[in-house]
This record gives structure tokens, C-alpha cells and sequence, in this order.
């Protein structure tokens, strides 16, 4: 990331993080109207409130003993891969981010928080690969994975491609400033 600072750099990569846990808590929501508290909810609420290993529990409770829809049950494992990732389990949070995949391969936010383990695995071509499923899967949050993508492309030098995702997600999303501001990060063409 060039000519950021350190604190900018880190700034951007917990907005990444931070796209990822809001993506969690969004499929969730939207999937599932819970008027109370729930193992399910407080699983989601636990990866996009930066939850720790302790909240693991919660999640595999809910997976076990909550009468989850698909797409439900697909959040729940995301979520719980997002904190097994979180606590340094990866196999484990991978092998959650997978069967999510499995159970609702239409949600986009299934193959963001894959990507992310797999960053965080150093597996980017993976990670490359869940990022163009998210985009084709995206919807109502095409902007996020194309802001995700752009971080990516960033990381692995690709300067053109990340200015051209970053313009795109700031297309859908003015309202973000997170997106302008990479952009302007990324310096003058």
C-alpha cells in the first residue's frame, strides 16, 4: 500500500475486517427475523462486534440446536469461521467458510468471509476466486465486494485493477468514504 501510512494501512484493513463482520450480520438479519435472543443472533452479533474464541460456543450451539433455513444455517457457519479465524484456528474457520459455501452458494457474503481466510492463509488465488463469486452473487452488496476485491488486487501489485474496483465500489456507494479514500491512497493514474 505504497505511500500510506501506518496507521492509514491498518485503518483500511480493519475496514476490510469490518465489511466482512457488517456482511455476516447482514445476511443473518436479513434472512432471519429473530424478535428476541438467539444463539444464531448473538453468533452474528459476536463476528461483527469483533467477538473472540469465547462466542465460539454460542455459534456451534446455535448450529446444533437451532431450527435454522439454509441460508440461516450458511450465516451461522460464516460467522463462526470469522471467529475461528479470529482466535488463529484457520483449518477450522476454513473448514466452517466451506460448508457455508455448500449450504447457500447464492449468498455473496458466504464467499467475502472465505476470502478472508484465505488471506489470512495466504491463499490468495483462492481468495481472488471467492471475490469474483461475490461479485457475481452480490446484489444489494456488490459495492463491499468490489472494495474487497480492490484491496486485493492492491496486495498483490496490481494498481490499475485496484483503482478500477475501488472506482466501482465508490460508484455504488458514494455515501462510503473508506472507498474515495483508498483511491486517493492509490495516488493519481
Amino acid at each position: 500500500m505504497g505511500s500510506l501510512s501506518n496507521s492509514h494501512r491498518a485503518a483500511l484493513t480493519w475496514a476490510c475486517v469490518l465489511c466482512v463482520g457488517f456482511l455476516s450480520a447482514v445476511a443473518s438479519a436479513r434472512e432471519t427475523v429473530l424478535l428476541n435472543t438467539s444463539p444464531a443472533r448473538d453468533c452474528y452479533r459476536a463476528a461483527a462486534d469483533r467477538g473472540s474464541s469465547m462466542d465460539i460456543d454460542t455459534c456451534t450451539l446455535a448450529i446444533e440446536h437451532q431450527m435454522l433455513v439454509p441460508e440461516d444455517l450458511a450465516a451461522t457457519y460464516s460467522n463462526r469461521g470469522i471467529l475461528y479465524v479470529r482466535s488463529g484456528d484457520l483449518a477450522a474457520g476454513l473448514k466452517d467458510h466451506d460448508r457455508a459455501v455448500a449450504l447457500a452458494p447464492e449468498l455473496a457474503s458466504v464467499y467475502i468471509n472465505r476470502s478472508n481466510a484465505f488471506v489470512a492463509a495466504k491463499r490468495y488465488r483462492d481468495a481472488m476466486a471467492d471475490l469474483e463469486q461475490a461479485i457475481a452473487h452480490a446484489g444489494e452488496h456488490l459495492a463491499i465486494a468490489y472494495y474487497n476485491r480492490a484491496l486485493m488486487f492492491n496486495r498483490l501489485g496490481d494498481r490499475e485493477a485496484a483503482r478500477a474496483d475501488a472506482e466501482r465500489a465508490a460508484e455504488l456507494a458514494p455515501e462510503t468514504v473508506a472507498y474515495r479514500e483508498f483511491i486517493e491512497a492509490l495516488g493519481s493514474r
